[in-house]
């Protein structure tokens, strides 16, 4: 059984806020942070992937992850785009293309794809104040086809 699989599989077991699901494969590891699981939806604090093939990658190699997972991760509510790349930390950003508003806030996901992992949160920012991390919540389905997105993008 894959990485992917064996995640979706732990949250058929009960879970309490604020618990981390995390399964572990030759080198790989695959955490979901969950808040809420429902028999048809999921909702989490962060989802992550880390994988021994992005530990000397360089930034080209990460921009290409991020650039693969723009075209992968099409499925979500808000397309994603490509923010920021920091030579100097090996990190590329990808964020919300257009993100959730409403008349206090906005609302958006982010993408961090680097050498210790690709990681997907989600962020409101309420105008003159910082962001702060919030759920994101998304069926089964998307969860798992997200976290099969991150490892395929990985290689």
């Amino acid at each position: 059984m894959n990485l992917v699989d064996q995640l979706v599989q732990s949250l058929a077991q009960p879970h309490s806020p604020g618990s981390v699901l995390e399964v572990r494969a030759g080198g790989e590891r695959l955490w979901l942070g969950v808040e809420q699981s429902e028999p048809l939806a999921v909702s989490f604090t962060q989802l992550g992937y880390e994988s021994p093939k992005l530990a000397s990658a360089k930034v080209e190699q990460l921009r290409s992850i991020a650039n693969d997972l723009v075209q992968r991760v099409t499925y979500l509510l808000e397309p994603l785009t490509l923010v920021e790349i920091d030579h100097d930390s090996a990190v590329v950003q990808l964020r919300s293309a257009t993100p959730e508003r409403d008349a206090e806030s906005r609302a958006y996901y982010e993408i961090l794809v680097k050498r210790s992992g690709v990681t997907l949160e989600r962020y409101r920012k309420e105008p003159g104040a910082m962001r702060s991390a919030i759920s994101a919540t998304v069926t089964r389905e998307v969860l798992k086809r997200l976290a099969a997105d991150f490892v395929a993008s990985v290689g």
